[in-house]
């Protein structure tokens, strides 16, 4: 395969906007060129299509940029829904830094079409904040859908409250509608004055429970999600809230009828260095949803995904020492830690599956990348069990790397002498690993591609049923 995660030739994936009709899964998104004086300033909608996740067949742009004195030069998030009549409704935001004085930044926006492929925007629906209640400035990815119970239709929006002193003023308000075209401004719909705003607000239900998922615009950058046995709350906030890490924004869901998804991007950092910034955009990802008996979410890969790599290899590693260790095998670093790497390079989009448990006392697990046995430097996964994370990075970590440039990590709750079963698949400088199929954490890495796998333990470990699948 070419690659696994979906990028758009020349330009960058940003916000997925999902719907599912038929078969297929339309995924609309925000394209990024990032080359203003070659393709003109602002982003469009573009959409692919795809029925496993793996094969995209694109299809073009979908809505145009506005011009610099309309509000949708930049075409932002938001979401498609199919009314009882059969016409398809894109409600979006317009974004423009450039509008006049006094003017609102951003604005909802109305398009329609009767075949999720030519649409045509409805200038007259348009609307901006409708109170003083919210900033101005703050009015965006509306998520619409119809209510069968109160025969209404009903919008989330990302906003900030703007009578207050502290910065924690994110909202997702909410707005109803009869016709779908003329909106009123409801009570809040979550206001857990946590965040500086919550975007890309979704909204579903699985049995009893529903889920709020938005994405934090604030410290950690990450996609979390709260529920309830009901639409209007009150909303739990589970203990580990989070769908993946820094590197997975923006996600919002789709359903076939029989899954559900969570597609997020995967964001490139700036100068294409691990010291660089996080930048807005990048590839697409998609994790399966599952429910846990007790409500919470947890994701994995997609069968479809899983399916892609067909062909299998055995993987032999080799210590320090020139100890070669095949099949399953248990690896004791003493007071140190231990490192064995494999002894083939692997080249193009491959994936690494592995089982390992540990001892108690152990301090640290790890499935390494791109290792460099000369450099004495590789990417890896590390898990640590009394810290309770998995955690991505460079190790050893180079003291002129900036941690919080390199690390990536996630809540997981590691117990000795479990079985865990890991996968980690590679394509390119973006590697995704899901660890008993629950739980998922996405990474970049730029500075090292020498295609070696291999395994790291502080403490003792067992593993087995190593293999390299392409």
């Amino acid at each position: 395969m070419k690659h696994i995660f979906y990028k758009p030739e020349n330009a960058w994936f940003a916000d997925a906007i999902p719907f599912y009709e038929n078969g297929k899964f339309h995924i609309f998104y925000l394209l990024d060129y990032r080359d203003p004086a070659k393709y003109g300033e602002g982003t469009p909608w573009f959409k692919v299509t795809t029925e496993d996740f793996v094969n995209f067949e694109d299809r073009g742009e979908m809505l145009p940029r506005g011009s610099s004195d309309e509000y949708d030069m930049y075409v932002f998030t938001g979401s498609v829904l199919k009314d009882k009549k059969g016409k398809y409704h894109i409600w979006y935001t317009g974004h423009n830094t450039h509008m006049d004085e006094g003017n609102y930044l951003q604005a909802v926006m109305h398009a329609v079409s009767d075949d999720l492929e030519k649409w045509t925007k409805i200038p007259e629906d348009t609307f901006c904040n409708l109170t003083d209640e919210y900033e101005f400035r703050d009015w965006r990815d509306p998520f619409v859908w119809y209510d069968e119970e109160e025969k209404i239709y009903k919008m989330l929006l990302s906003t900030r409250k703007k009578a207050a002193e502290t910065r924690r003023r994110g909202t997702t308000a909410l707005l109803v509608s009869e016709d779908n075209r003329k909106w009123k401004l409801a009570e809040p719909f979550w206001q857990p004055r946590l965040y500086y705003a919550h975007e890309c607000p979704d909204l579903f239900r699985i049995g009893k429970w529903y889920y709020h998922i938005y994405s934090e615009f604030s410290h950690y950058h990450v996609t979390r999600y709260v529920m309830s046995e009901s639409e209007n709350g009150p909303w739990i906030q589970p203990a580990d809230d989070k769908f993946d890490g820094r590197a997975f924004y923006a996600a919002k869901t789709v359903t076939d009828g029989e899954r559900r998804y969570i597609l997020g991007w995967n964001p490139t950092k700036e100068g294409n260095v691990d010291s660089g910034l996080w930048q807005w955009g990048g590839a697409l990802v998609v994790h399966e949803l599952f429910q846990r008996k007790d409500g919470t979410l947890c994701c994995g890969m997609p069968s479809g995904v899983n399916e892609a790599f067909k062909e299998e290899y055995a993987v032999s590693f080799t210590d320090t020492g020139g100890k070669i260790y095949e099949n399953a095998f248990t690896v004791s670093s003493g007071d140190g830690a231990e490192c064995l790497y494999a002894d083939e390079k692997r080249e193009g989009v491959y994936r690494l599956d592995l089982e390992f448990s540990f001892k108690e006392g152990t301090r640290r697990v790890g499935v390494l990348i791109n290792a460099d046995r000369e450099k004495d430097a590789a990417y890896g996964y590390f898990f640590e069990p009394a810290n309770k994370r998995m955690v991505f990075e460079l190790f050893p970590n180079f003291p002129q790397y900036s941690m919080n440039a390199i690390c990536v990590e996630r809540p997981i709750d590691l117990k000795p002498d479990t079985k865990y079963k890991v996968s980690v698949i590679i394509d390119g400088t973006i590697c995704v690993c899901y660890v008993n199929n629950e739980y998922a954490l996405n990474a970049r890495m730029y500075d090292f591609s020498t295609g070696i796998v291999g395994i790291m333990v502080q403490g003792n470990a067992t593993f087995g049923d190593v293999r390299i699948k392409k």
